[in-house]
């Protein structure tokens, strides 16, 4: 009999374990492959200590050969006093608000930056428009005056999305970081007692420098300590005076060696934006992407906007949802919905000819089509008295009607046509449609526009009634001349 530590003998089978699936929801172990990665490195110290050197030097060991080295400069220009001694391109940011770091980072993959240096990133925690000042803002300008309730709570996102830019770059990283120092007395070489200048405590966000692969702590003369390292060839507590491009190098060596060459950030951009892209392949592509763990990686849209890669695939699954003659209408109405409450009617997408176009514009001329195929609806004569109407509301066309016990809204739509020059039949639409929830469902007005039901119904019940008392006015005026 087996006892509560023996595994039963048809699972003790020798070699290596059967491979069994979690047929519940697809979850499954597979063998662990370390893939040719990028790195991720963070150097840190006081003001003085080397961190731009320092960054140039291990950057351009880094580079592939031909490949270009960028930085994003926050310190009024502080690294092209190294242009002679290295070869890199700059880019200057005169405020650091965390979203602007995502955009520099989303031009620099643009460009094809191999390495991207950013010094430094305390300025986007503590720099004019960082995230410090932005909490501050916030909480002064809120009722609360909480920060914790109200400025972090808007800001966090911001510096989980700036991060997640960062780790996601298609090229190598190199961060510098300053700590806040002080003047303590120690010992030198000589056995004297000096003022030295230390490093006390990073002045960012807590827990930042556990993201990065390898963190480098630089003194005043230039020495720096591995405070952490997910390299082999870089052990923790090392010592390395002046690090220069061989440092960079050695890294570089041991991240090539991994296995395979997986997309990229900017593979899945180009296949996104690609024109002929169904909704089920960028669905496809979207999961693929998610599975890297790239979805928060910056880049920029058809508009040279920054966006992130998993709202770039999100917004071109919306276009290709729109081009696909299986959408039904209803699926684009609550499509053009959703796309104006986030304010993005405006973005570009592939049209139908391919050519970038705004997605509002692109649902307008699907929806126009829909309306050119749709079944001509008999006019409804206006009562006596009563000037026919101009504009009716948009008919819903023919496959809308067939959905119409899906979706309320469009029997309702239909009902409002019919009754359009009848006070009396749209109130009880009205009360129709507040049974079912509807009045505030956005429809597409009669002069074009979107509109809550309840609002354009009322809207046109008091033309109406005014049409009348007018018409009402006219008799009496004439009997009593």
């Amino acid at each position: 009999m087996a006892t509560a530590t023996e595994a039963p003998a048809s699972k003790m089978a020798a070699g290596r374990t059967s491979h069994t699936q979690n047929q519940m929801d697809g979850l499954d172990f597979e063998d662990a492959v370390r893939a040719a990665e990028k790195a991720r490195i963070a150097l840190t110290g006081p003001s003085g200590s080397g961190k731009t050197y320092t960054a140039l030097s291990i950057g351009t060991g880094l580079l592939p050969e031909g490949g270009t080295l960028g930085v994003i400069d926050t310190e009024r220009g502080s690294a092209s006093k190294y242009a002679g001694l290295f070869t890199f391109k700059t880019m200057k940011l005169p405020s650091f608000e965390p979203q602007a770091l995502i955009r520099a980072l989303a031009v620099a993959a643009a460009r094809g930056i191999d390495v991207v240096i950013i010094d430094s990133l305390t300025h986007f925690w503590s720099g004019r428009g960082g995230a410090l000042a932005q909490v501050d803002q916030k909480t002064k300008n809120s009722s609360s005056k909480n920060a914790f309730t109200t400025g972090w709570k808007d800001v966090s996102p911001l510096l989980l999305d700036m991060l997640d830019a960062i780790l996601s770059y298609p090229g190598h990283v190199i961060t510098t970081m300053r700590v806040k120092t002080e003047w303590v007395i120690q010992e030198n070489d000589r056995g004297k007692k000096e003022p030295t200048k230390v490093g006390m405590k990073l002045d960012q966000r807590d827990g930042i420098d556990y993201e990065f692969d390898l963190v480098g702590a630089l003194d005043q003369s230039h020495m720096m300590s591995v405070d952490k390292s997910r390299y082999p060839t870089i052990e923790v507590g090392s010592i390395h005076e002046k690090p220069d491009f061989s440092f960079g190098q050695t890294i570089a060596q041991w991240l090539d060696d991994g296995e395979g060459n997986a997309m990229g950030v900017m593979d899945y951009a180009r296949m996104a934006v690609a024109p002929e892209q169904t909704p089920q392949q960028l669905l496809n592509l979207l999961s693929d992407a998610e599975t890297a763990g790239l979805l928060g990686a910056a880049v920029l849209d058809l508009g040279r906007q920054a966006t992130s890669l998993g709202a770039l695939i999100r917004l071109m699954g919306s276009a290709a949802r729109v081009k696909d003659p299986s959408t039904n209408p209803d699926g684009i109405r609550a499509l053009r919905m959703r796309l104006e409450q986030s304010g993005q009617l405006g973005a570009l997408v592939p049209g139908f000819d391919g050519e970038p176009t705004s997605i509002g514009d692109l649902i307008s001329f699907a929806q126009a089509q829909t309306r050119k195929t749709a079944q001509p609806q008999p006019e409804q004569a206006a009562p006596r008295g009563e000037p026919a109407a101009q504009d009716a509301p948009a008919v819903p066309s023919q496959s809308t009607a067939d959905h119409g016990a899906a979706d309320p809204i469009d029997q309702l739509m239909l009902q409002v046509q019919r009754h359009w020059n009848d006070f009396t039949e749209l109130t009880k639409d009205m009360a129709e449609a507040g049974r079912r929830n509807q009045l505030l469902r956005e429809v597409e007005g009669p002069v074009g526009g979107w509109v809550p039901f309840g609002d354009m119904v009322t809207a046109r019940i008091a033309e109406l009634k005014e049409q009348a008392r007018q018409v009402e006015q006219n008799g009496t005026e004439r009997s009593a001349a």
